[in-house]
């Protein structure tokens, strides 16, 4: 069983502007029966949002760096201890984004994301995203804005 992390999971763990409290229980929560799953897409994804914070000088380049080394470093470990897979980025995930794009005017990399979902067999997809509007069908999206997630969490990994 596994659920799927949008990339805005990984930047409210790692950003240091943001609060992690949420994640690290989320992440407590993980264990290889109950596995995370995201694309691979996610690193450039990380990549860009530290850049983007750099070039509104809320965080230094240095710091930047030093997050996205503890974030590589991180699901390096996680992958290795079987809580979390990188989905490859396949010519078939990015033709079958085509649909979610014309068909709900999603954003590319959402549309690559809804799709990996999709396309891994997840039991909910995560995300901090309120303007997330992919239509997943069984797959439940749980934002973690929301008071009710850690219930809903449990309830999808049957604690």
């Amino acid at each position: 069983m596994s659920l799927y992390l949008d990339t805005n999971i990984f930047y409210h763990a790692y950003c240091p502007l943001e609060d992690s409290l949420i994640i690290d229980w989320l992440f407590s929560q993980l264990h290889p029966e109950f596995q995370a799953i995201t694309s691979e897409w996610c690193l450039i994804e990380m990549f860009r949002a530290l850049k983007k914070q750099t070039n509104l000088g809320t965080i230094n380049e240095k710091d930047a760096q030093i997050t996205l080394d503890y974030f590589l470093s991180d699901v390096g470990e996680m992958i290795k201890t079987n809580l979390l897979k990188f989905v490859p980025v396949t010519n078939a995930l990015l033709v079958a984004s085509r649909e979610p794009i014309f068909k709900r005017n999603l954003y590319a990399a959402d549309a690559l994301h809804a799709t990996t979902a999709l396309k891994s067999h997840v039991k909910c997809f995560i995300t901090f995203d309120s303007d997330f509007k992919s239509d997943l069908g069984k797959i439940p999206i749980i934002n973690l804005s929301s008071h009710s997630f850690k219930a809903e969490i449990n309830k999808i990994s049957n604690k």
